[in-house]
């Protein structure tokens, strides 16, 4: 395990996990240009390289480009939004439904701890998304608030607060994190035909496995979210 003490470091992780849940967030003309906008995907690229995950997300930023709004939103639909004739979804995009084997009960409880998480470090989704807490998108945007947070925190010389952020950090990779995104990750490529969606689930599975490996074992009760109670 390597950890570092650079804000660049973390505004970098901050990126990337921004580009990830805009990835897995209905491609409307907003969540399009935080890909292509020219800066944008500059930053990206650089983030990415310090990352180890440059390839990834040149094809994720690549296949944005060349792929139409209808073509990118119809892809979208197919694998997240739209039931086959059983009522069966083609990827279900939840944490609960990759960790809870549908036990009602246990799936209340996990999707409760998430909504502790965000609501502790401040994450509201807009008033347009309209998926459970739970969804990819939410948890990697908690993701990238939190390394956002650490960035600035180390910034500002304030180690304290920086080291309770990491421990939320190590928290939300290893209990939730790398708990359903290498097999939803894994859905989505048995399923995507757009190569958006399969650049998509490679650089989250690279990105999220890659920063786990960077973080220390989560401390128990270390964020203080306790209105969700504990990880099943």
């Amino acid at each position: 395990m390597s950890r570092t003490t650079d804000p660049e470091y973390h505004a970098a992780r901050a990126t990337l996990y921004c580009a990830a849940a805009a990835a897995f967030t209905y491609p409307d003309e907003r969540t399009v240009s935080e890909l292509t906008d020219p800066e944008a995907r500059a930053g990206i690229e650089r983030a990415a390289e310090r990352l180890h995950v440059a390839d990834e997300a040149e094809r994720l930023l690549d296949a944005v480009e060349s792929t139409s709004a209808d073509d990118l939103a119809s892809a979208y639909n197919d694998l997240f939004g739209v039931p086959d004739g059983e009522g069966t979804y083609a990827v279900v995009p939840y944490e609960a439904h990759y960790t809870t084997r549908d036990e009602l009960s246990i799936e209340q409880r996990r999707i409760a701890t998430v909504v502790g998480l965000l609501e502790e470090f401040g994450v509201e989704p807009s008033e347009d998304f309209a998926e459970r807490q739970d969804h990819v998108a939410a948890e990697l945007e908690l993701a990238q608030v939190l390394a956002g947070q650490r960035a600035v925190a180390l910034e500002e010389g304030d180690r304290a607060a920086a080291e309770r952020v990491e421990h939320a950090e190590a928290t939300v990779l290893d209990d939730h994190l790398v708990e359903f995104v290498p097999a939803l990750a894994y859905d989505v490529r048995q399923s995507a035909e757009e190569p958006l969606y399969l650049a998509a689930a490679d650089l989250v599975e690279e990105l999220v496995t890659y920063d786990n490996g960077k973080h220390p074992e989560p401390t128990t009760g270390a964020t203080g979210a306790g209105n969700g109670g504990g990880t099943p």
